[in-house]
C-alpha cells in the first residue's frame, strides 16, 4: 500500500468515526501537517469520496460518500490481499526451512525475532513434529522498551537436535554476532529465515 493510499483509508476512518473531526485533529490522527491535511482533505473532496456540510462558522462536519465507500473497500481489499499474499510467502519460507531441519534431525527450536514472524512459523512447526522450546521476541517500533536490550545475556543451551532459529528484518546482525560470542555456530546451532 502506498503512502497516499494508506493517508486515504486513515482519513476514511477518522471521518467515519468522527464526522465532526477538525483538520487540526486530522493531521494529528495522520501524523502530517496542517497544511498538507487541507490540501490532502481538498484532493478527496474534489475526487467526491467525502462531502463537507458547513453548520457554524470555522465548523463542518465530513461525511463519507458512496463512491468514498467504494474506495475504501477497494482499499482495504488490497490490504488485505497483500498481507494474506505475504502471510503465504513467509509460510512456505518457513515450512521449506523446517522441512529441511527435520531431514537433519532436528525436533526443537528456539524461536528469536520479530513477533509477526515467530507466529506464523509457530503455525508450521506442529506440521513438522517439532516443538518451539523458547521465543525470544524483539519488541515492536511502538513499544517503550529499548530495542537495544532485548537480548538475553545467556540463550538456552541446545541439544544436538535443536536450533536457533532466527526471524528478523533486522539487527539480524547483532543476534549472530552474540550467538557466535558465545561458542554458537551458524548451521550448526543456528538458522536464519529471512
Amino acid at each position: 500500500m502506498t503512502p497516499e493510499e494508506q493517508r486515504t483509508l486513515d482519513l476514511f476512518e477518522a471521518v467515519e468515526s468522527r464526522p465532526d473531526i477538525n483538520q487540526r485533529q486530522l493531521a494529528e490522527e495522520l501524523g502530517i501537517s496542517l497544511g498538507l491535511a487541507n490540501a490532502f482533505l481538498k484532493t478527496i473532496l474534489n475526487k467526491g469520496w467525502i462531502r463537507a456540510r458547513k453548520v457554524k462558522a470555522r465548523r463542518w462536519l465530513y461525511f463519507l460518500t458512496p463512491q468514498g465507500s467504494l474506495e475504501k473497500s477497494r482499499l482495504t481489499l488490497n490490504y488485505l490481499q497483500r498481507t494474506l499474499k505475504s502471510f503465504r510467502e513467509i509460510r512456505n519460507q518457513a515450512d521449506r526451512l523446517l522441512a529441511d531441519l527435520t531431514i537433519h534431525g532436528v525436533h526443537g527450536i528456539h524461536l528469536i525475532g520479530e513477533e509477526d514472524f515467530i507466529d506464523i512459523i509457530g503455525l508450521c512447526l506442529e506440521h513438522h513434529q517439532m516443538r518451539c522450546l523458547s521465543k525470544i521476541i524483539k519488541p515492536g517500533i511502538d513499544t517503550e522498551e529499548n530495542s537495544s536490550e532485548w537480548l538475553p545475556d545467556q540463550f538456552p543451551e541446545l541439544k544436538t537436535s535443536e536450533r536457533f532459529l532466527i526471524a528478523l528484518l533486522s539487527e539480524q546482525d547483532e543476534v549472530l554476532q552474540k550467538l557466535s560470542s558465545m561458542g554458537y555456530q551458524d548451521q550448526k546451532h543456528w538458522v536464519c529465515m529471512i
